[in-house]
């Protein structure tokens, strides 16, 4: 992979009299970006002090690698977000020299690199190998997500004569503990990492994770970890990726300019209430909206946040769709509290959780414990891990759920293990275990092995995921074939197909119940429970056990904004009623909002039989007579001008 007749980077720099002068933070060799989902991105930052007035950005061997549809992009964005400049002067074997006028806009800069697209009928991916630098008085570094196997940050063997040493200095605040995530090659004699603390850190480190290969983690622990630590990668061959559980920084320069972040304690609570509750933290300022930090208070409410002095800070707090989400204002602030507003006070025996998330074990972005910790700040109730896994070889989503069972707590929060059987034709999740059955195995044939594995004390139950997404097309077509399917996935692909085919499952007799998840692989971007499923356990306790009966059982409602209650002569959804000699039930409905709610409608055997007119309401409540013809009803929240309900409930069967 090394390329030949270029010079070494010492050379180059020695031919640069003016950089001699100057401050010069340069990047590994070496950088690079391709056409693959992993690779595909690379996002590098530049630390500008208030007192810099200009910098040099500098990128070596610019240009593509090889003859590509669509060339590399090279986008510098400002402090507050803005694109600043398209750096469009790509060279072969040279510099590429861009000046950059501060401004008023110091802060924290970045330079995002979107890799190039293959030509047509290309049969290897498009790449291009690069190096990045800064001359003046800033400094350049990376910002690395946990995640390493899916995609993540990713260094290359040298391609510009450069030794194969890699060194950053991570620069580490008041903390206890460290997780660094890597992905090596598997030969045991390349990518050696030796992480040295400051001579004033007392530190314990350990290897865990997945053999060499896959994911492997380096935790460090300690009593106060805050200072400069040294990064160093020998041996450098092939590629190998990066990534950090907290909100770290790597600098390509052993002495920052940036001031070491300060540690400031965050309270989360309830308005009117004085209760604290997890939350989550979106903490953002003009000077750094090109970092995304995102950080949560703990099971108590209680959180640690790390900001540069001399920075007014705006954190908002917020607690998923029951909760409105509130700001404060912080500079320099050693400890604050954020209030968050309650929506509606939730009914008892109510709760709610997600069945769908991914972590850095198979291509989602955050560790389980993260994920763990985002769905306590997202107001839900319980999680269900479900990493990809089939046949035999689910190592990776045992590990997950190893590091996250401990943080489950029985009548407060749950963990619950799970895995997404994934196939080319169809993805399942497997919720409270998992499931060895071969890739081969038809939809059916997983479904009976889940089945069989049910216990009165170890309940197990299967969905079926996403059934009308393009990426397994013939799922539809496999669930019009089933016998038995105890739940569907719905909302996470086209709708209303995918609602339209589960009345198709019910109107065949099958007792088949819907249920809604976010499928999120990283906690910033798409939130956990923005799609949630709500269950009734009246007085039983919250248990992973009680979760799975609820949802086999169908006493639940889907949710992406909304809470609905519905009730026909007393039942609630998933009970079975009698069939009036009137022909007409009474139903009892309830609606609370997050968002305007337009009509309430009625369905039976997927016909539209009654709608009640709410005209933008966020509350409402009411009884009415139904006329119901069919073998089950069900309610739905619907916005205006959108399919999509904001809430809708599992059915109540009619008997005929």
């Amino acid at each position: 992979m090394v390329r030949r007749g270029v010079p070494a980077i010492s050379v180059i720099l020695a031919l640069q009299a003016v950089v001699v002068a100057q401050r010069v933070c340069q990047s590994p060799d070496a950088l690079f970006v391709d056409s693959t989902a992993s690779a595909r991105t690379l996002h590098m930052f530049i630390y500008v002090p208030p007192s810099t007035p200009s910098f040099t950005l500098a990128v070596f061997d610019q240009a593509d690698d090889s003859e590509v549809a669509q060339p590399s992009v090279f986008t510098l964005h400002a402090p507050n977000g803005s694109v600043a400049m398209q750096l469009n002067k790509p060279q072969r074997k040279a510099w590429s020299e861009y000046a950059i006028a501060v401004g008023p806009h110091w802060g924290i800069w970045r330079l995002t690199v979107t890799g190039p697209q293959a030509p047509s009928g290309a049969r290897q991916p498009a790449r291009n190998f690069f190096l990045v630098r800064t001359v003046g008085e800033v400094d350049l570094y990376f910002k690395p997500e946990p995640v390493v196997l899916a995609r993540g940050l990713r260094f290359a063997e040298p391609q510009f004569g450069g030794p194969p040493v890699h060194q950053f200095t991570v620069q580490v605040p008041a903390l206890e503990r460290v997780r660094f995530n890597f992905r090596r090659p598997q030969d045991r004699q390349t990518v050696q990492v030796e992480l040295t603390p400051p001579s004033d850190v007392a530190a314990q480190q350990r290897w865990g994770g997945l053999p060499r290969g896959s994911l492997e983690f380096l935790e460090v622990t300690g009593t106060n970890l805050q200072g400069l630590w040294r990064l160093t990668v020998r041996d450098v061959k092939g590629v190998y990726a990066l990534g950090i559980e907290q909100e770290l920084r790597l600098f390509c320069t052993d002495r920052p300019l940036m001031p070491m972040p300060y540690r400031a304690v965050v309270g989360t609570f309830v308005a009117g209430e004085n209760t604290l509750v997890p939350a989550r933290l979106d903490v953002t300022a003009p000077q750094t909206a090109t970092e995304s930090y995102v950080a949560y208070t703990d099971r108590i409410g209680l959180g640690v946040l790390f900001l540069l002095p001399g920075i007014t800070y705006r954190v908002t707090a917020s607690r998923g769709i029951e909760f409105e989400p509130q700001g404060v204002m912080v500079t320099d602030a050693q400890g604050f509290s954020v209030p968050l507003r309650r929506r509606w006070v939730r009914p008892a025996g109510w709760y709610c959780g997600d069945n769908h998330v991914h972590t850095v074990y198979s291509d989602g972005n955050d560790t389980p414990a993260q994920m763990v910790e985002a769905a306590r700040g997202e107001g839900l109730d319980w999680v269900t891990l479900t990493d990809h896994g089939v046949g035999p070889v689910i190592q990776q989503v045992l590990i997950a759920h190893q590091e996250a069972l401990p943080l489950s707590e029985p009548g407060r929060f749950i963990v619950i293990p799970g895995e997404e059987f994934t196939t080319p034709n169809y993805h399942a999740n497997v919720i409270n275990g998992t499931v060895l059955e071969l890739p081969t195995a038809p939809l059916q044939q997983v479904i009976d092995a889940v089945l069989k594995m049910d216990r009165p004390d170890r309940p197990i139950t299967v969905k079926l995921n996403h059934p009308t997404w393009e990426g397994t097309a013939k799922a539809a077509d496999l669930a019009r074939r089933l016998e038995r399917l105890p739940l569907i996935e719905l909302w996470n692909s086209r709708e209303p197909e995918a609602m339209r085919l589960w009345w198709e499952l019910l109107n065949k007799g099958m007792r088949v119940f819907a249920e809604t998840s976010t499928d999120t692989h990283n906690r910033k971007t798409a939130r956990l429970g923005h799609r949630r499923t709500y269950i009734y356990l009246g007085d039983t306790p919250l248990t992973a056990e009680n979760i799975v009966r609820a949802l086999r059982e169908g006493r639940s409602f889907l949710s992406r904004g909304a809470f609905l209650l519905f009730a026909a002569d007393g039942a609630l959804p998933g009970d079975t009623i009698a069939s009036p000699p009137s022909g007409e039930i009474a139903v009892k409905v309830r609606v609370l909002s997050a968002v305007p709610v337009d009509r309430i409608e009625f369905i039976s055997e997927g016909a539209l039989v009654r709608t009640v007119d709410l005209g933008g309401r966020l509350e409402w409540e009411g009884e009415l007579r139904l006329a119901v013809k069919g073998r089950w009803v069900l309610a739905q929240a619907m916005e205006k001008d959108n399919p999509v309900p904001l809430a809708m409930t599992n059915p109540i069967f009619v008997r005929r």
